[in-house]
């Protein structure tokens, strides 16, 4: 048997928090490692227990989602983040992409599309609905990612090979198999890729890759 997925919950609402904790405990391929009230207890639990996937809420005391989301891409780029608020308005799905949550749940999505999204984010490296799909498609085609200028310097068929794969959510060491190099190679044309693009996460070259039609969203 294949070993649950370790997620952390932070979500200020106790009874909503209860509410997961116990749904989770009922999912064997889940494991709920801890759960807390905001972001700075979140980063010291984070500190202490290992965990793969942070369930994470935008408006939260103390620490809220936006500025909790910002610390665990810059110290543990390796967890992955999914926001599930009540404000799943476009602005709010892009600008948690753009940050680097690799999916966005409204709270009244059902516990089957939950599991669904955790287990899409730990395979495959991000979870898009439909409205997510929707709301990431229409600002990149209509261009309004300012931020992510598109760059001119063309890149080498590897380097859009590499591309894509970091879409699909592979790493490093997933990525060198798959192309029979060693990793520190793959590392060298991240850099590269990160130079040409100018993008500085993951997110950021989804949206880059999408809007350069090297990365398709399903309809």
């Amino acid at each position: 048997m294949e070993k649950p997925i370790r997620i952390a919950i932070a979500e200020d609402h106790l009874l909503l928090r209860e509410t997961l904790v116990n749904f989770f405990t009922s999912e064997n391929s889940v494991k709920v490692i801890f759960d807390v009230g905001n972001g700075s207890e979140l980063l010291n639990g984070i500190r202490k227990s290992k965990v793969d996937i942070v369930l994470l809420d935008i408006r939260m005391p103390i620490l809220d989602g936006w500025q909790t989301l910002k610390i665990l891409n810059e110290r543990y780029p390796e967890i992955r983040v999914i926001i599930v608020s009540m404000h799943d308005s476009e602005p709010y799905i892009v600008e948690g992409i753009k940050k680097g949550a690799r999916g966005f749940l409204c709270k009244d999505c059902s516990g089957e599309t939950l599991v669904d999204a955790i287990h899409s984010v730990y395979q495959e490296g991000f979870y898009f609905s439909k409205k997510t799909s929707k709301a990431l498609r229409s600002k990149v085609v209509n261009n309004e990612f300012d931020d992510l200028t598109v760059v001119h310097e063309s890149l080498s068929e590897r380097e859009t090979q590499i591309i894509e794969l970091i879409c699909a959510g592979k790493t490093n060491r997933e990525i060198a198999e798959l192309m029979f190099l060693s990793a520190r190679t793959i590392e060298s044309h991240r850099k590269r890729i990160s130079e040409k693009t100018r993008c500085a996460n993951v997110a950021s070259l989804v949206i880059y890759a999408i809007r350069n039609g090297i990365y398709t969203l399903d309809e």
